[in-house]
């Protein structure tokens, strides 16, 4: 699950031809460092009832199972309830994503990664933002393997934690 609210399930694929031009922004904008490190950037996004998730990797050309950089990102139901809002939102993801790449791309040795999730203030919005190592195609298709008992197990667990928390 990529949501950052355990809720967020059975969500719907964020238009393809919205992540094709964020994939294809951030590859023409940072061409020099994606040339450099033999990386390119992969967009993927879900839309949940609870929140929208957008997560961009830094991925190796050459060998998958190079860790990337992964920043995901996401916002409250609120920030996506009209069409407005929710360019308003595409665009300051857009913003924040090209912020933390900035800030990565700056430092030789960057290494500060923030796998629980954080919120950002970003144009007077809330955002919520987490940085990782993961492959998200990877996770993609090992969820595919796992397939249906993958997603039951995971209600029966979350079930399981609801029930422990009111015994405490």
């Amino acid at each position: 699950m990529f949501g950052r609210k355990a809720s967020s399930k059975n969500g719907k694929s964020v238009p393809q031809d919205w992540l094709e031009s964020l994939a294809r922004l951030l590859n023409e904008t940072y061409a020099t460092e994606c040339k450099k490190h033999d990386r390119y950037f992969d967009v993927y996004g879900q839309i949940y009832t609870e929140e929208l998730i957008v997560v961009v990797s830094w991925l190796s050309e050459k060998d998958a199972l190079t860790a990337p950089i992964t920043c995901f990102l996401s916002c409250e139901p609120a920030q996506m309830t009209d069409a407005e809002k929710v360019k308003s939102t595409q665009q300051n993801f857009i913003d924040v994503v090209g912020l933390f790449f900035d800030e990565i791309f700056s430092t030789e040795d960057w290494a500060e990664f923030e796998p629980n999730w954080q919120e950002v203030n970003y144009k007077h919005e809330n955002y919520f933002y987490k940085i990782s190592r993961e492959n998200i195609n990877l996770t993609i298709e090992a969820n595919k393997l796992l397939g249906e008992d993958f997603l039951a197990a995971e209600d029966v667990a979350d079930d399981f934690e609801d029930e422990d928390e009111t015994i405490h």
